[in-house]
């Protein structure tokens, strides 16, 4: 009995889990074994079975193929066919092998490959072999395993920070050479009367909007124009902190135009029109119609982390698990096979971070690697670099209409460069017709925080001057308390009474006039630390020295020393809500209006105490809550947030109310908005009153605006047309059903964030791809015919700037055939591969397989003649398959015979 056991073990060893052979094979090893086991004489052997056991891979004595999955240890690269002729020689199918290896050895190996002779796209496993390529048959468990050295390996990278890891993929989509869109919003404003005299705000009126937002892309370039025709009556509403002094006037406006080209490679983009305002610190961010050129991994390239902001390397001789603790706290643990490696994009919190790698062999071998790293968006990586350079006229926005310096210029640059992990130097220029400065400065990692120091010059009709400012940022450390938690910040600018920035001019030039800060030297610190429990405090203070002799710019410049000193206490109180307790000294309230500011000088000069409290409350993940209260002006605001679903079917809400004591004003602004599969709509309504403070509501409404919006998009791509929500992103996508699937709805999407839909009324728009970044679109079709191959259902993009792509659901292809193959003879044709093509069109192959009865099954046919070829022994062996016209789903062939002569 206990032999038999041990048999009976040794037959369950011998079972093969995969076909088409695992049957015919498994009863073969399980008679070898019993009669090993049991000890049988040969000619009992003889006389029960009438063929002499073998031990080949293929007893067939005939050429088999089929398909096999290729391991590389647990990771399975994908199928590649295989064939074992007679003689039990393997032949690996060479372009199915060589596209399932480039992922772990890179284009060396493809290339060497593609070097080896073939016999009809097939070559013998023992030549790879000698080409130093260890790919091993296991006829056990039927499957190829791909066996390499740690030296064979190329280093590969594990992104940690949630980035996608930006790779090519074969199955990307492709965008159309021509592509576009135009969003058009219009909508009403209605200026109601508030019953007091005098000004256009206070009267009845009614006027109508329209926007204009266009992008066309032809091959690279893409082409940009915005405008908008308003009214009599202005909507935009006056930021709190200015003084709008423009006229409105109503009329057709426009607000840019430019020619965009990007080189995604050189992640270089290139502007020529409007362009977009680019500085670094010290100089002024300014629009200017002309020409721009940008480096900028971060608009470009943005999956790249080129900031100085750690990682690591490793080597494994065997396969391991590696778990990564940033800071003690195990952020990802990782299955990995032999090789080197670099850890990149760890998420690390800003300042100081101790990284340590645990890794445990699969032998049970322990060790552990620990190094720090220092985190700052600041710094860039060794060998990185971003720069800009623009020149033209100045511009700017006048009434929400585009506006040009006259007789004026204005040219800037700047270069920041990595010169080493931890040290990154920065240059820059720039002028106009009034003044030049240039500058330079540097971004240094020390054990005590980065440290920034920048200085320039200028020259011009103010005179010369200079300036400098210093930062230093201490972050994630440990101090006084026994937490990594503490924070530190320091900053000082100082500008001599002379030095001045190109484009200075502009400061009212829009009629928006924000508060003008003279100074010579300006502070400013913070430290936080963990207190207790869910306890932080914050101490913080500011102080700016004025300067009387700086030449004054706006008519709402800020004079005199500002200064205030306080300490925040903040901590969470339930896990849906936080509140916050400031307590200090200040005497930073300005008072903006002309008359009051002349009114109050000197009480505005005077500091006093102050306390302040907010809190955040999260009643559901969709909804928020902010509320909070500054005795220094007697300020108070509440402010409500909600949205329902994500996607298309969108509905969002929101408030804001303000209480200004220190003005005796008031403001409210409420709206609500809903986006579909073809536009979108929104409702607010915005007043504010004088008069008004808490417990004095005896003010009067000053304005009181309601305003109606809707929006919507039509878009091509190629010939493809949709109209859909406005587009918001970077690209967008099309999405069209083949007329197959006529009457069908496409939806794209998860059910719980559906993104677009085609239906009866057209085609379906997704309009927020995103640009230079990996994306996908799954699509599900209502109600598919049954056997309809719908083909990929998800599209892969790495989309360029404003690209569009026209997607097909389904298409002609859409028909799945199964049936019989026997030969003439009526013996089934077991276990062969062959192609099937259209008749006349050898370039459009469909795999097909058999099992050992010759039944078979095909997808992605479409209606017409097929011709298929069956590898079997000797020849080729040809079969028609006819699929009727109209056909959509599953055909049943029946029981096919090899066609009686040629038909290509």
């Amino acid at each position: 009995m206990q032999r038999q056991a041990q048999c009976a073990s040794t037959v369950q060893r011998w079972r093969f889990p995969s076909p088409p052979f695992a049957v015919l094979w498994t009863a073969l090893a399980a008679y070898v074994s019993s009669a090993a086991c049991l000890g049988l004489p040969a000619a009992f052997a003889e006389t029960k079975y009438a063929h002499q056991i073998s031990s080949r891979l293929n007893p067939t004595g005939r050429t088999v193929a089929f398909p096999v999955p290729l391991k590389d240890g647990d990771v399975n690269l994908g199928e590649v066919t295989i064939q074992i002729t007679a003689d039990d020689v393997v032949l690996i199918e060479k372009s199915a092998i060589a596209e399932k290896v480039a992922p772990a050895l890179g284009e060396t190996a493809v290339q060497l490959l593609g070097a080896i002779p073939d016999t009809v796209g097939f070559i013998p496993i023992e030549t790879l072999a000698a080409a130093g390529l260890n790919i091993r048959f296991d006829a056990g468990l039927q499957e190829l395993q791909l066996v390499l050295s740690t030296e064979q390996r190329p280093t590969g990278n594990v992104s940690l920070g949630g980035r996608p890891m930006q790779r090519a993929s074969s199955t990307l989509t492709e965008p159309e050479f021509v592509a576009g869109y135009l969003n058009i919003i219009g909508g009403l404003d209605q200026n109601w009367d508030t019953g007091q005299a005098g000004g256009d705000d206070a009267s009845n009126k009614t006027s109508g909007r329209l926007e204009l937002d266009s992008a066309v892309r032809i091959g690279g370039i893409v082409v940009e124009n915005r405008a908008a025709m308003e009214g009599d009556v202005d909507a935009s509403i006056c930021p709190q902190d200015a003084t709008c002094v423009y006229g409105h006037v109503g009329g057709l406006k426009r607000q840019s135009s430019r020619l965009v080209y990007d080189l995604p490679s050189d992640q270089v983009r290139v502007q020529i029109g409007d362009t977009d305002a680019l500085a670094v610190p010290l100089q002024r961010s300014t629009e200017v119609l002309g020409l721009s050129l940008e480096k900028s991994a971060r608009k470009l390239n943005p999956g790249e982390n080129i900031s100085s902001n750690g990682g690591g390397s490793f080597t494994l001789d065997r396969a391991a698990s590696v778990d990564v603790l940033v800071n003690g706290a195990v952020v990802q643990r990782l299955q990995l096979r032999p090789g080197n490696y670099n850890l990149r994009d760890l998420p690390l919190s800003a300042g100081a971070n101790d990284i340590e790698l645990t890794i445990t062999s699969e032998n049970g071998e322990r060790k552990t690697l620990t190094f720090s790293a220092y985190s700052d968006q600041s710094l860039l990586a060794s060998g990185k670099s971003e720069w800009a350079v623009a020149a033209g006229l100045p511009s700017y926005l006048l009434d929400n209409e585009r506006t040009y310096g006259d007789n004026s210029y204005l040219g800037t640059g700047f270069f920041r460069y990595g010169l080493r992990d931890g040290l990154t130097g920065e240059a820059d220029v720039q002028g106009d017709s009034r003044v030049i400065m240039a500058g330079s400065g540097l971004d240094i990692e020390t054990k005590f925080g980065i440290v920034g120091i920048h200085g320039a010059g200028s020259s011009g009709s103010y005179g010369s001057g200079g300036a400098a400012d210093l930062d230093w940022s201490l972050s994630n450390f440990k101090g006084l308390s026994d937490e990594r938690s503490e924070n530190l910040h320091f900053s000082a600018e100082y500008r001599s009474t002379n030095f001045h920035t190109p484009g200075e001019a502009l400061n009212t030039a829009s009629g928006i006039l924000y508060p003008e800060f003279n100074y010579w030297l300006r502070l400013n610190g913070s430290y936080s630390m963990p207190v207790t429990g869910d306890i932080t405090a914050t101490v913080s203070g500011r102080y700016q020295f004025g300067d009387e002799d700086r030449k004054i710019s706006s008519a709402y410049t800020v004079s005199g020393d500002r200064y205030g000193a306080d300490l925040t206490l903040s901590s969470a109180i339930t896990q849906s809500a936080n509140a916050s307790l400031l307590v200090g000294y200040s005497n930073e309230l300005y008072l903006y209006d002309q008359t009051e500011r002349d009114r109050a000088a000197e009480q505005n000069q005077k500091a006093d105490f102050r306390v302040a409290l907010r809190f955040n409350v999260r009643p559901a993940d969709n909804a928020s809550i902010t509320s909070g209260y500054d005795t220094l002006g007697n300020q108070a605001a509440v402010s409500a947030y909600q949205g329902y679903t994500s996607g298309i079917e969108h509905w969002d809400t929101s408030v804001d109310v303000q209480n200004r004591g220190y003005e005796k004003t008031a403001s409210v602004n409420a709206a609500a908005g809903y986006r579909g599969n073809r536009a979108e709509l929104r409702l607010s309504h915005y007043a504010d009153a004088d008069g008004v403070a808490l417990g004095d509501f005896d003010g009067h409404i000053a304005r009181q605006r309601t305003s109606v919006r809707a929006g919507t998009a039509i878009a091509f791509a190629g010939s493809k047309v949709a109209i859909g929500a406005p587009v918001r992103g970077g690209a967008f996508a099309i999405v069209a059903p083949h007329e197959s699937l006529a009457g069908k709805d496409v939806t794209v999407g998860s059910a719980d964030n559906v993104r677009a839909i085609a239906d009866e009324w057209g085609n379906g728009l997704v309009s927020d791809l995103p640009a230079y970044m990996p994306g996908s679109l799954s699509v599900d079709v209502d109600e598919l015919p049954l056997g309809y191959s719908l083909g990929s259902a998800a599209f892969d993009t790495f989309a360029p700037y404003k690209a569009g792509y026209a997607i097909e659901v389904g298409s002609s292809f859409s028909v799945s055939v199964y049936g019989t193959l026997v030969m003439t003879d009526g013996q089934p044709v077991a276990l062969v591969t062959g192609l099937a093509h259209p008749e006349g069109q050898p370039a459009k192959q469909v795999s097909v397989f058999t099992n050992a009865e010759g039944k078979f099954g095909a997808e992605g046919l479409a209606p017409g003649r097929w011709v298929l070829d069956m590898a079997t022994e000797g020849g080729a062996t040809q079969f028609i398959i006819d699929v009727p016209e109209g056909t959509n789903g599953l055909v049943k062939a029946g029981t096919l015979q090899p066609s009686e002569g040629p038909s290509r």
